[in-house]
């Protein structure tokens, strides 16, 4: 008997990937790492390919001058192609290839994501403008995705670092019929997911023509005594400021001495006169002007001798004492007035007190209560409780 054998022959598997098709996000400036995995690889051998299918790597070695470029292989069937410091350019279709017959291939798309950013060149850094004029600001941002810009305002009359949100979502910021309350810095901020967020702080300048407030109109003082003057002075910029007697420009000398005071608002002045040894010749007219290069103005005040008359005590228990120490006489119906100086106060019959000068001590001032306000001269109301503010009208092209 003769025994015969037959072993069947066993044909070899063919390489295969672990999925066809792969995505890739990667954030520009780091590394992107594209997997391929191939099971049952044998004799065969593995390349990768650029979108433009380049040929990178042959097996584990590169063979293109791109350092950035090459294999790694952290577990036996692993075939991942590494770019360092990946950049937007380099996003797009990659090809895994098995060299078979046909050419087996598996597909890695690979997305570039880059943060926000501004372009500095196509972006506003510093907007001046004059009170009136339609103020554009842009912010020009650049990523991937595309981001959103949004406006902030950061209000120096409250807190620097305390932001609002203006206007809408955009590029482009409008603000119409710009004010002097509109001066203050913008900032933008570009966002699209991927950080950091970018910010940009704009500094709008507004210019306006001088207004000048007199508090008060009229006040009336002693032979012998001094008296101060102040002249409140708003504008952009400043350039000239004076008081003014007889058309002719006071200065600094043993009868007046003047002194400049600035404001938390760096637009307001004050113009303070001082007049000493007050004699006959110096009662009269005093002018406080000031230009600049889009205006003038000028406010006229008066001084006039104060004359004390001593009257009949009344019998009814409201009886007012009249000091005897001398002091400048404020004309209780100058609406004008805000505030005032040592030695100032306000005769029995006015009306607006809030309190006594018993109360307060004969040389102290008497502050009045206004209900009703200042009118400002451009029709806006300003009352001691509130600040003009800037009605901030905007659009986003």
């Amino acid at each position: 008997m003769v025994l015969t054998a037959s072993f069947a022959e066993i044909e070899p598997q063919e390489p295969s990937f672990d999925v066809p098709l792969f995505n890739i996000t990667a954030k520009a400036g780091e590394t992107a790492i594209l997997p391929c995995s191939v099971q049952q690889l044998g004799s065969h051998w593995v390349a990768w390919l650029d979108p433009r299918e380049k040929v990178l790597t042959a097996r584990d070695q590169r063979i293109i001058s791109d350092a950035r470029i090459s294999v790694e292989r952290p577990f036996k069937d692993d075939w991942n192609l590494y770019i360092r410091d990946v950049e937007h350019s380099d996003a797009g279709k990659y090809m895994c290839q098995i060299n078979t017959d046909p050419v087996k291939i598996k597909y890695v798309m690979l997305y570039v994501h880059e943060p926000p950013r501004i372009i500095e060149e196509s972006s506003t850094s510093k907007k001046t403008a004059k009170e009136g004029d339609t103020v554009q600001l842009f912010c020009n941002a650049t990523g991937i995705p595309e981001p959103t810009v949004t406006w902030y305002r950061r209000r120096s009359d409250i807190n620097r670092q305390a932001k609002e949100v203006v206007g809408q979502n955009g590029e482009v910021l409008i603000i119409y019929n710009i004010s002097r309350y509109c001066e203050d810095l913008y900032e933008c901020v570009a966002v699209n997911g991927i950080q950091p967020a970018a910010s940009k702080e704009i500094k709008v300048v507004v210019e306006f023509s001088p207004e000048i407030f007199l508090v008060p109109k009229r006040i009336s003082q002693t032979i012998g005594k001094e008296t101060i003057l102040d002249c409140r002075i708003t504008a952009n910029p400043h350039i000239y400021s004076a008081w003014v007697r007889h058309e002719q420009e006071i200065e600094n000398n043993y009868k007046y001495q003047i002194e400049l005071y600035t404001e938390d608002n760096k637009n307001t002045i004050t113009l303070s006169l001082r007049i000493k040894m007050i004699g006959h010749d110096d009662f009269g007219k005093y002018i406080c002007r000031a230009s600049n290069k889009l205006g003038k103005d000028e406010e006229l005040v008066i001084l006039s001798e104060l004359v004390v008359r001593t009257e009949a005590p009344s019998t009814t228990a409201d009886t007012f004492i009249q000091p005897t120490t001398r002091h400048n006489y404020i004309d209780p119906h100058d609406s004008s007035w805000k505030g005032g100086h040592e030695d100032q106060y306000f005769p029995p019959w006015s009306h607006g007190y809030q309190n006594s000068p018993e109360t307060y001590g004969r040389n102290n001032v008497v502050e009045p209560h206004y209900s009703a306000g200042l009118v400002h001269k451009f029709g806006s109301i300003l009352n001691d409780n509130s600040s003009l503010k800037c009605d901030l009208i905007s659009e986003v092209l």
